[in-house]
């Protein structure tokens, strides 16, 4: 594994019909993504950060220009600020001239400003590098059709390895500015690689580039061509490489390259030029099904005419089979095969055959070609199609059975034997085997979900489950058990508003029923995408999360966590009160960063611990090998264990730590999961909501309550139920058009019934085996009488109309015409046909409206450019009445793709032409000279400044407010300016004069105390008897300092004496004397007073007191 950083781009296209092609670029995000050979990269979500993406290239590679404006007419704007200009001049007449047009200024330039971003100035620059982006054909066709030769060792080369080969040959002349990017494309276009320079990526080379994708069905080159364009720096010369057949079946290609190319021709020169590598088929052999025509309308037991069309480039022979609903219709009476042999001519072929139809409903046919000898077809996908009729009559019951998996001697049993010995069709499957398309449920008139979780179930079917009862009329009951209804799940499901019942939890269980959260892995690895496709494992993750936290009632706690290397905090724990927004904000996470599994987990256990609820569950996914010890993770795990806290984990991908994840499980007391398809993920999110739904699920005998309510459930059926052993827990909804038949004895709803669209829906709270047992075992015979009662009210009632539609495919287009006549066969004119269409690569169904043509006839088109089938469900209506619906379809047997047997070389060559572009030779890539740049031109790329210029408007806002709130012109007078500098002169004069004199005294002191001390070493010791009278005279005495009152500055008396004592400390230190003369000198300090504030006897006191110190220093002198 190898961790590599590509960087993405955001884009905006300027405004206006004639502005140049400029864009804004800013550098994303950097994301660290998980890399291996098998893994196809993606990149990370774009961000807006203010760095240009040129700060990659080195700066020598562009030159500053200057300044553009995209709408220079807001320019205009800057004329204001004379007029206004004028106006302040006179409105501050009061201020000073210099504050007045200090304004003045501020204001215009503010304007300018203002003007500057409306206007969208940007600077421009011109710049020399090339981007080179391949645009890359992995369509069905340029798979399956081109001959790519051998490798060294004489195998044959795919498709996605001679075109890696032929790229990293073709830019071996790229120098360190060039940029290259890498789009693939079939039915859609995917950025591979964002243009980038050597060396960002890290070790990151072609080589790793994940080419083997495959997205939808088809050829779109246009959408190809316009992502190139958005991807494109705009701060560099661009250069298309198209590697394609040239077979588009989606969109127009030239008029994409035009647009790309800036108009074609001449101007292609300041456009980008498209250099096309043309892929030629080299088929000699091949045989198709291209049609397979049933009629889609007929009478119930009728006779149908199939026409069978087929397509050889060569002599080939093989044997046709035909099947009907997947048992084989003997096309060759009296011989051992059942198949037509069939010995084929290059050219056209069509087969007739003529089939019987019986009381079904739904026949559906299957077409298949079987070659003798495979070399004598290219390719096998094109040797099959479908077609299918819809008769009239009335349709069989469906029992999905969740109880006994479908299991005919499972508990499922007993609901199936009551419903059959009553003469209704029934057919039990699995939930797996459920029908996946609206056709398929079209053949039956009602379907039951017999204790169906909704995990098990997937999302779509469900979809299709709501549309088979609001579109076609179909009937569809949920039976209860631990499985369904709210404990199942179904909450925030397609099913839940068509119930006749509310999922919620009922009122009386104040307590929170389950506190939950959700660990999710948003590292870099997540970015993989899912099985080749368009899907990442991050949006499946999220969407499986999402789900989860919808089936979740509003009473219960949820909070969601994502970690990578760091961890975040997406739901805060709380009450499940805004599903939707909670959904929306799992939805929107990204991937990038490391894998740090155990932090996030501690938090999230932390999270719950103290939470009062029934079920406190965290669920972990996570999909590579987490930091760290796992015996951290496993303690934290026991931990949280101990404290009623289970923890279930989802392994997801090969590259998941599955030792360390199930240990994370088994110690938490929760389940593991090991998911190798990601599509697996919600059933198993959902399937965890469902275990902690327990408190849903209320046991214990009850005996049922039955209204008079008129119900036709109820028809014939006693009015008086044995008990029942269970129920799962509902609320009443606050719809007048719903029918409650039976409620429990706590007043919850037990049976219920309404009308969905064209159809209804009932749901019975309890189940048809376990808690029905006093039903079964006592032989009531209101069991069958009731479920039979159920199905006959709620199924599709039988419906023979004389309408009939007619669809065919024409040219990539389906048309539908519906032909609506009365009982008499007269024309039924003012119609309403709306209706949908369920195509084969849509998730949703497109709403379609018929218009009307001709008396009774109605009339559409739609764009059909997938192989499938098209299942049209129309849902006509006169003036405010209901019709019955009208269902029917077409099948496409094969695409475009595989109709069209050779490349299309003449319209790669015109795109080449028109952008200025080359042809280049496919068997020669180092000749293709990708970075040329002799044919382009230098690009001036443009850089928005609005940010900049933003900033400055505020800058210079708050100097406008500034320059008319404060009178800074007052600091700035001759008068002001005088005074502060006699003030400073005045305080410089202080400081000198104070420094003077202090220097003065100190160098008095210090004078004095060097000439006693010579006089004490040229004479001796003193004479004790000498006169103190005439040692004191030669101490000069600096005069106190007097006020204004005449009074002596006791101040500098006492700083006089600080200094003395200073002086003589040092010249004690200096002889060795110190210690001794200060406790000598500490008596006399103590019998000082305080100096007197009283006039002139305080300095004589002073001076006396100074002439006892000195004495008596000298006579401790003489006695040392």
């Amino acid at each position: 594994m190898e961790k590599v950083r590509l960087r993405a781009a955001r884009l905006r296209p300027c405004s206006g019909r004639d502005a140049p092609a400029r864009w804004d670029l800013y550098e994303s995000r950097t994301h660290p993504l998980t890399h291996s050979p098998t893994h196809p990269l993606t990149h990370s979500p774009l961000t807006a950060h203010p760095s240009p993406i040129h700060l990659l290239i080195p700066a020598s590679y562009t030159s500053a220009m200057g300044l553009s404006f995209e709408q220079p007419l807001w320019l205009l704007l800057i004329l204001l600020a004379i007029p206004l200009g004028w106006l302040a001049l006179r409105w501050f007449h009061t201020m000073s001239r210099a504050r007045a047009w200090s304004s003045v200024v501020l204001r215009a330039l503010l304007i300018a400003l203002i003007a500057g971003m409306l206007a969208g100035a940007s600077a421009v620059r011109t710049t020399e590098r090339l981007a080179v982006i391949a645009l890359i054909d992995v369509s069905d066709s340029a798979r399956s059709f081109v001959d790519y030769g051998t490798d060294s060792e004489g195998r044959p080369l795919t498709s996605v390895q001679w075109m890696r080969d032929w790229l990293m040959q073709a830019t071996q002349d790229r120098r360190h500015e060039d940029l290259f990017g890498l789009i693939a494309f079939d039915g859609a276009a995917a950025a591979l690689l964002t243009p980038f320079p050597p060396g960002v990526s890290g070790d990151f080379t072609l080589q790793d580039a994940p080419l083997d994708v495959r997205m939808v069905e088809g050829t779109n080159i246009a959408e190809a061509i316009r992502l190139a364009s958005a991807v494109a720096p705009p701060d560099a010369a661009r250069r298309f490489v198209l590697i394609s057949d040239g077979n588009q079946t989606a969109g127009d290609a030239l008029a994409a390259a035009r647009e790309a190319s800036g108009g074609g021709g001449a101007a292609s020169r300041a456009g980008t030029p498209i250099d096309v590598v043309p892929l030629s088929f080299n088929i000699r052999r091949e045989v198709m099904i291209e049609f397979l025509d049933a009629p889609p309308q007929a009478q119930s037991e009728s006779t149908v005419m199939v026409r069978i069309g087929m397509r050889a480039i060569g002599p080939a022979s093989g044997t046709l089979f035909l099947s009907r609903e997947g048992e084989r219709i003997d096309l060759s009476p009296g011989r051992p095969s059942a198949g037509r042999r069939l010995e084929l001519e290059p050219g056209r072929h069509v087969e007739l055959v003529e089939v019987k139809l019986d009381e079904r409903t739904l026949h559906r046919f299957e077409a298949v070609f079987e070659p003798d000898d495979p070399a004598m077809d290219t390719v096998l996908a094109n040797n099959r199609a479908e077609a299918f009729t819809v008769t009239p009559g009335r349709g069989s019951v469906l029992i999905v059975d969740g109880a006994g998996e479908g299991d005919p001697d499972g508990p499922g049993r007993f609901l199936a034997g009551a419903l059959q010995r009553a003469g209704l069709e029934v057919e039990m499957v699995h939930p797996a085997a459920a029908p996946s398309d609206l056709l398929s449920l079209h053949a039956y008139d009602l379907v039951i979900l017999n204790n169906v979780g909704a995990d098990e179930l997937p999302r779509r079917t469900q979809s299709l489950l709501a549309d088979y009862v609001n579109r076609l009329g179909g009937g569809l009951v949920m039976a209860g058990g631990p499985a369904s209804f709210g404990a199942g799940g179904w909450r925030g499901s397609p099913i839940e508003p068509i119930l006749p019942v509310g999922l919620e939890i009922p009122e009386q269980l104040i307590k929170p029923s389950a506190a939950i959260m959700i660990v999710l892995d948003t590292s870099g690895s997540m970015a993989m995408r899912v099985l080749g496709g368009m899907r990442t494992q991050q949006e499946i993750a999220n969407e499986a999360a999402a789900l989860a936290i919808e089936s979740l009632d509003p009473q219960d706690l949820v909070g969601v966590l994502e970690f990578n290397h760091v961890q975040r905090e997406v739901v805060p724990l709380g009450p499940n009160s805004n599903p939707q927004d909670a959904a929306d904000r799992v939805r929107r996470l990204t991937p990038g960063g490391g894998t740090d599994l155990y932090p996030a987990l501690d938090y999230a256990g932390r999270q719950l611990e103290g939470v009062d609820a029934n079920v406190r569950h965290v669920i972990v996914l996570s999909d590579g090998v987490s930091r760290g010890d796992p015996n951290y993770g496993f303690s934290i795990a026991e931990r949280l264990s101990a404290q009623g806290i289970t923890v279930t984990t989802i392994a997801v991908g090969d590259m998941a730590d599955v030792p360390t994840l199930q240990g994370i499980a088994d110690a938490g007391g929760g389940k593991f999961h090991r998911v190798l398809d990601p599509y697996g993920l919600p059933r198993i999110f959902i399937n965890e909501i469902r275990v902690i739904r327990r408190p849903l699920v209320r046991e214990g005998l009850f005996t049922p309550v039955v209204p008079a309510s008129g119900s036709p459930l109820m028809a014939g059926v006693p009015r008086q139920w044995p008990q029942l052993r269970g129920v799962v827990l509902t609320q009443e909804r606050e719809e007048p058009t719903i029918t409650y038949a039976a409620y429990t004895s706590e007043g919850e709803p037990l049976l219920a019934h309404w009308n969905v669209g064209l159809g209804q829906v009932a749901a019975f709270t309890s189940d048809t085996y376990d808690w029905a047992r006093p039903w079964l075992e006592g032989g009531w015979e209101g069991f069958a009488a009731l479920w039979t009662q159920v199905a006959r009210s709620v199924s599709r009632p039988t419906t023979a109309g004389a309408t009939q539609l007619s669809t065919e495919v024409v040219d990539d287009r389906l048309r539908i015409r519906y032909e609506a006549l009365d009982d008499d066969g007269a024309p039924l004119d003012m119609l309403t046909v709306p209706g949908a269409v369920y195509a084969p690569d849509d998730a949703t169904p497109r709403d379609i409206r018929l218009s009307q043509t001709g008396p009774g006839l109605y009339e559409t088109t739609i764009d059909a450019e997938a192989s499938g089938n098209y299942i049209i469900a129309l849902t006509p209506r006169q003036g405010g009445q209901a019709m019955p619906p009208v269902i029917g379809g077409v099948s496409r047997s094969i695409g475009a793709e595989f109709r069209r047997l050779q490349s299309d070389i003449g319209f790669l060559s015109r795109i080449a032409e028109e952008t200025g572009g080359r042809v280049l030779d496919s068997d020669r890539p180092e000749r293709a000279d990708l970075f040329n740049r002799a044919d382009l031109q230098p690009v001036r790329a443009a850089t928005p400044i609005w940010r900049t210029l933003m900033i400055w408007c505020l800058l210079v806002l708050l100097l406008d407010v500034a320059t008319r709130r404060v009178a800074w012109d007052r600091l700035v007078t001759r008068e002001v300016a005088d005074e502060w500098r006699r003030q400073a002169t005045g305080a410089l004069q202080q400081r000198s004069a104070a420094a003077a004199e202090t220097a003065s005294r100190l160098r008095g002191v210090t004078r004095t105390a060097r000439g006693e001390s010579g006089a004490r070493d040229s004479e001796g010791q003193a004479s004790p008897a000498a006169p103190r009278r005439e040692r004191d005279r030669s101490i000069p005495v600096v005069p106190a300092t007097t006020q204004a009152s005449g009074r002596p500055n006791q101040t500098d008396v006492e700083m006089e004496r600080q200094r003395r004592q200073t002086v003589r400390d040092a010249l004690r230190a200096a002889s060795g004397q110190g210690g001794s003369e200060r406790k000598a000198e500490k008596p006399a300090l103590k019998s000082e007073k305080p100096p007197d504030a009283g006039g002139a006897s305080s300095l004589l006191d002073a001076k006396r007191r100074a002439r006892e110190r000195y004495s008596g220093e000298d006579g401790l002198d003489g006695r040392s």
